[in-house]
């Protein structure tokens, strides 16, 4: 099994370059988590939330997941629940575990830290990309306060982008 943490700033291709990883990776089980993936089920069941990502809307999700995670961890624990579970699920089909590769979108340094510390030999994965706005949330504002074992620059095409998940996977397999 191996933990990645992936990381950029919105608009980054994080998501692209997990699908790209997904489509080249035959033979490993591939999972895309993210920390806020809960806290935007809230917001749109509590707030009315739409669904946009605005400076607006990523403002109240990033305030609404440090105010949970400093109230009881619960992105954090939603994580490993969703982990857990899906490890359970792999083994009861007989999948080998080892053959799992989990993204998890993590933004914030001291929750990058945590989950490094909690899965022990994870890997930390920045997706550069220039943006055309300045974060104004807690969590986009300090993506690259991190030292990350692996960055991705994501200022070309698709095809480089595409090119990039398969050096990473031959990366990742040298891990496993």
């Amino acid at each position: 099994m191996k933990v990645v943490v992936i990381n950029g700033v919105a608009i980054s291709g994080k998501d692209k370059f997990v699908s790209f990883f997904k489509e080249i990776s035959n033979d490993l089980r591939v999972k895309n988590y993210s920390s806020i993936d809960r806290v935007k089920q809230i917001s749109e069941i509590c707030f009315g939330w739409d669904g946009k990502k605005n400076d607006k809307s990523r403002q109240l999700l990033s305030e609404i997941k440090r105010v949970w995670t400093e109230y009881n961890d619960g992105p954090f624990e939603t994580i490993k629940t969703q982990i857990e579970t899906d490890i359970k699920w792999s083994k009861n089909k007989g999948k080998d575990v080892s053959k799992n590769v989990y993204f998890l979108h993590i933004r914030e340094p001291k929750e990058i830290l945590k989950v490094k510390k909690y899965y022990g030999d994870c890997i930390t994965l920045l997706i550069k990309k220039d943006v055309n706005f300045i974060p104004n949330n807690y969590s986009d504002k300090n993506v690259e306060n991190f030292d990350y074992d692996y960055i991705v620059d994501n200022n070309k095409s698709e095809k480089e982008l595409r090119k990039r998940a398969d050096e990473f996977l031959r990366y990742i397999k040298k891990t496993l």
